[in-house]
């Protein structure tokens, strides 16, 4: 997967609180935070999970669409 591009999207929830919500397109991945850097931070870490087993020496890049 070296080279390739995941595609997310990000939404802003005023529920209790604001915060974002980011979900993958391409994987079935969802993650959150109370900022958007918080939101980046905490997909970036998810993605290095999610891709833990596969051992790639590149992660794919992230594209964060918000809306």
């Amino acid at each position: 997967m070296s080279g390739d591009v995941l595609h997310f999207r990000m939404e802003r929830f005023d529920d209790d609180g604001i915060y974002y919500v980011v979900n993958g397109v391409e994987i079935a991945l969802v993650t959150d935070g109370r900022s958007i850097e918080e939101a980046i931070s905490n997909l970036r870490s998810a993605v290095e999970l999610y891709y833990e087993r596969d051992g790639l020496m590149e992660l794919p890049r992230l594209v964060v669409t918000f809306g």
